[in-house]
């Protein structure tokens, strides 16, 4: 994985709305989540929750190995492809 380091910028939080999660700024949460942003799946859901904690790329890579039972390679896609949706919407800042 290219990115190193993840953090979750402050102000967007992940709130429930009509069935579906989704991506909210803080200042602006009233207004609907963020447009970039589709609505997040159970695995998102869980990586969020992990990078509030200061979980890294690897804890993320790992957990979602154990969670879904699969192997580096594709637990490293799926980590990768919900962090890519986080870094086009400006959510996160990362070093590479």
């Amino acid at each position: 994985m290219l990115v190193k380091r993840i953090r979750l910028k402050p102000g967007y939080v992940l709130l429930e709305m009509g069935g579906e999660f989704n991506i909210f700024s803080e200042a602006d949460k009233m207004n609907g989540s963020l447009v970039c942003m589709p609505s997040i799946n159970e695995l998102g859901i869980a990586l969020w929750a992990l990078m509030e904690k200061g979980v890294d790329c690897e804890g993320l890579i790992r957990y979602t190995m154990e969670r879904n039972g699969i192997d580096e390679e594709e637990a490293e896609l799926d980590v990768g492809e919900f962090l890519a949706k986080l870094i086009h919407a400006g959510i996160v800042d990362c070093d590479k």
